[in-house]
């Protein structure tokens, strides 16, 4: 019991400290921020299923599981929702990610047609 209280302390303090985070670019703030998040969910969750178990002093490990699940889960929303194209060019720089495919109903609503976009650009 004293390891579980040591662990929920310890998880209660790093939710108190505020880290700032530092980015070159937008998309890799995001990138950071839905990965930090994912983790802190990843970890409650992990919680919620030790104390769930019938032994939860044996399951401590699976916050850790769940804040790295959860860490990996969040860098790939991160990267898959940071751009929609293929390539993109932004204040003269080339960036290339991975293209998010788009479902869409066609004009006469009778058949759906599946868009990836390649480039984008701004003028």
């Amino acid at each position: 019991m004293k390891k579980l209280s040591l662990v929920m302390i310890m998880l209660g303090l790093l939710g108190l400290t505020a880290l700032p985070a530092q980015a070159a670019d937008f998309e890799v703030q995001n990138t950071m921020e839905d990965a930090l998040y994912g983790g802190a969910i990843g970890a409650l969750v992990g919680a919620g299923a030790m104390l769930v178990s019938s032994t939860p002093s044996k399951n401590v490990s699976y916050i850790a599981t769940g804040a790295g699940f959860g860490i990996i889960i969040g860098a790939i929303y991160g990267v898959t929702t940071g751009t929609r194209a293929l390539a993109k060019v932004e204040d003269g720089q080339l960036q290339i990610a991975i293209p998010i495919p788009e479902l869409a109903l066609t004009s006469n609503s009778q058949a759906l047609a599946l868009n990836v976009p390649l480039w984008e650009s701004r003028f």
